[in-house]
């Protein structure tokens, strides 16, 4: 009888993993975006890209500020370095956030409407609450 409740708790668990997300979210802009942990190789903070150069080796820049607004930001205070066949690394202006989001608010973002997202880079998008009010989250893939 013991195995059976240690069981079903183990049970009960994974399906409450299962059932979020975790992402790194930042803005740029009043546009959130979101990537999924998984995909996240590091994060580098403001130090380090001032200290040591060398941690930038083969990473594409993908300047997502420069691509909605028309320019880059001037003192990025971090770096998203994404896995991938390529490293790409994404400059932002703040520290990002790890925010658990339940799959259920995850959408695919059809072909037809990708275009018309932010950048046209989002694969989905989430919708979710956060102190009182809804926060959209574009969400991107490596």
């Amino acid at each position: 009888m013991f195995t059976n409740i240690v069981s079903n708790k183990w049970t009960e668990t994974a399906k409450k993993v299962e059932a979020t997300i975790e992402l790194i979210v930042f803005n740029v802009g009043d546009v959130s975006f979101g990537i999924p942990m998984i995909k996240i190789d590091r994060i580098l903070n403001e130090t380090n890209l001032l200290r040591d150069f060398s941690l930038m080796a083969g990473i594409e820049i993908l300047d997502l500020h420069h691509r909605l607004f028309g320019s880059s930001i001037d003192n990025p205070s971090a770096m998203v370095v994404l896995k991938g066949w390529n490293l790409a690394g994404i400059p932002i202006d703040t520290t990002p956030t790890l925010i658990s989001v339940p799959r259920d608010r995850i959408r695919i973002l059809l072909t037809k409407f990708r275009t018309n997202n932010p950048l046209g880079i989002a694969s989905h998008v989430a919708i979710i609450a956060i102190d009182d009010r809804e926060l959209t989250i574009f969400i991107l893939e490596s």
